[in-house]
């Protein structure tokens, strides 16, 4: 009997907090929360004012990175990447430009004598290169490095929605050095935007060791190397 009334009271009490959820006055309400700490942060909005201004007044949560500092990790646990001169220029080349729109060419020029490639050239960088390419690069520079995308030319011969046709790899590349297109591609140029986000650094040296095979090139871009065989044939070593 004792038992059975113990029962009873507890389906009774679940009824019952089941009926008082049930019967909120807000009906989005989520009822009674067991951590609240978890389920609502206390942590600022990203793009919320904080109370604390910066000196310049600037009070965004989201705060820029303090000037000449890279994020921890940035530069790879690698001491054959942590001793090499060109990788480390490749890694901290933010610290060493403004990326100030007005003064795009000279930092562009910069680029071109302090950056150097330090990836080796090998088949395997060759062939993850052709892979990136394809995903960020084809749509617009097209299958053979030709400015013949699909979004520039379409199926049936008409110009695509991208008015700005980028030029041919064979007839670009062989003018500019190594950290030209690395500035470029991981900056931006004419309308073509950065693609520092997307790619980390070594990715960023694969597209540019695959696009100078496009347009015959082997090696320091700067050295204007011109490899004998086709360029498809090229990408395939």
């Amino acid at each position: 009997m004792i038992k059975s009334t113990i029962k009873i009271s507890v389906l009774a009490s679940v009824a019952a907090m089941v009926v008082a959820s049930c019967g909120s006055a807000d009906p989005k309400s989520p009822g009674k929360v067991y951590m609240p700490d978890m389920a609502y942060s206390r942590a600022w909005e990203t793009y919320s004012e904080s109370p604390i201004k910066t000196p310049e007044g600037y009070n965004m949560s989201a705060r820029k990175p303090v000037e000449g500092t890279i994020p921890r990790g940035w530069v790879p646990e690698d001491q054959s990447i942590r001793t090499n001169q060109a990788f480390l220029m490749s890694y901290m080349a933010k610290n060493h430009f403004t990326h100030n729109p007005d003064k795009w060419q000279e930092e562009y020029d910069k680029a071109a004598a302090s950056i150097k490639d330090p990836l080796a050239y090998t088949k395997e960088n060759l062939d993850a290169g052709k892979a990136l390419y394809a995903t960020h690069c084809q749509v617009c520079h097209g299958e053979k490095g030709n400015g013949d995308g699909q979004l520039v030319v379409l199926p049936d011969g008409s110009d695509g929605p991208y008015t700005a046709v980028p030029p041919a790899y064979s007839k670009r590349l062989p003018e500019i050095k190594d950290g030209n297109i690395f500035y470029s591609v991981s900056y931006g140029k004419g309308m073509m935007g950065p693609y520092g986000n997307q790619l980390n650094v070594q990715d960023r040296w694969k597209v540019i060791h695959y696009i100078k095979s496009l347009a015959g090139i082997k090696g320091d871009a700067s050295a204007t190397a011109v490899v004998a065989t086709d360029s498809a044939t090229t990408a395939k070593k």
